[in-house]
């Protein structure tokens, strides 16, 4: 039974799935392998949030959620999982609360992390595919290794503007991402802040990330394996490019590169302005609820959730999630976010003695 308003809705599958199922190209067999499938989506902005709405909507049994940030109102024009109530929550938890409210048949597994070197493994662990909602190009270049290593699906997307790109990798059978893209560095390129990007890009460009991924999942149709497609919404110009196996890439090439260590992943400035994400040097032992009792003493708290507590700290607005890591906005340097960072997490583990 399940809640909506003030009237108690009984949730039948049958009904809710039975568009679908009457598809010669799914049926029941292809229903059911959506339902027993787990897909990692890694960004939910404009196009993850589109992909993840569509992934729910088909059935696809758990999902994964993963993204470092919270909900902006310049968001809202093109990541359709949110609202102006979800207004500084974490978009992995008010993603969540939308997927219950449209299929209460998935299982959500929301994970509000950054994603880097030393977590990129648990996070893509026993996942059947993965689903590219991110912005850079370094970590994109992350779930590629660990996707080739682990022979895991990777369907990769991007949009800025008015156009967009899409393909399936699934190493060893097709190139990989650095095949495509060897040397891209997140500095040379465009981004949604400087060249700016419609609702409607995103929201194609993700919902046919989902559409590539269902066929995956359920073994139906041809994908855009071997193919990059770009789409030029200016004047609906589509354009499917043949794309093949590099023998030399260092990542799914004969002649792989050792596995760099990556430094220096304690700071990350996200796509917006003075907005920086600061991941803990160890992580720190404390709850949610412990925090928010400390900080809700000695800062002002506008807002806490089971995931985060959001305050004001010297014209800083912070959201401190469990473990410590903390996004810092409305600040200019390296050095700044630091030394914010560095004397909430002082006066927090001198609490915790």
């Amino acid at each position: 039974m399940l809640f909506g308003g003030s009237k108690i809705i009984h949730f039948d599958l049958e009904k809710y799935y039975k568009r679908q199922i009457v598809l010669r190209e799914l049926g029941r067999e292809g229903q059911e392998k959506l339902r027993q499938s787990k897909v990692a989506v890694i960004g939910l902005g404009g196009l993850g949030s589109a992909a993840t709405q569509y992934l729910a909507l088909a059935g696809v049994g758990h999902l994964r959620l993963v993204d470092q940030d919270t909900v902006e109102l310049h968001n809202l024009h093109r990541q359709v999982l949110y609202s102006l109530d979800n207004l500084k929550f974490p978009k992995v938890e008010a993603a969540a609360k939308r997927i219950e409210q449209i299929n209460p048949d998935v299982h959500v597994e929301p994970i509000p992390e950054n994603v880097r070197e030393s977590n990129v493994k648990n996070i893509l662990d026993s996942v059947d595919c993965v689903i590219d909602g991110l912005d850079n190009m370094r970590t994109r270049y992350l779930l590629n290794r660990i996707c080739v290593d682990r022979k895991i699906p990777y369907v990769y997307a991007s949009a800025i503007g008015i156009e967009g790109y899409l393909s399936v990798f699934d190493s060893p059978k097709t190139p990989c991402l650095k095949c495509v893209f060897p040397n891209l560095d997140d500095r040379d390129l465009l981004t949604c802040e400087t060249r700016g990007v419609l609702g409607a890009t995103t929201g194609i460009i993700g919902t046919m990330e989902a559409m590539e991924t269902i066929k995956l999942l359920a073994g139906i149709g041809d994908t855009l394996k071997n193919t990059l497609l770009t789409c030029d919404f200016y004047d609906m110009y589509l354009a499917r490019v043949e794309i093949y196996k590099n023998p030399k890439c260092p990542v799914c090439g004969e002649a792989k590169a050792e596995k760099n260590v990556e430094v220096a992943e304690q700071l990350v400035w996200l796509c917006g302005q003075n907005t920086v994400n600061v991941n803990p040097r160890v992580r720190l032992k404390i709850s949610i609820n412990d925090a928010y009792n400390f900080l809700n003493r000695h800062f002002e708290v506008l807002l806490k959730s089971s995931f985060v507590v959001v305050f004001k700290h010297k014209g800083a607005e912070i959201s401190f999630f469990e473990g410590g890591r903390m996004i810092i906005k409305n600040v200019k340097s390296k050095k700044e976010a630091l030394e914010i960072y560095d004397s909430i997490m002082k006066h927090l583990e001198a609490n915790m003695h």
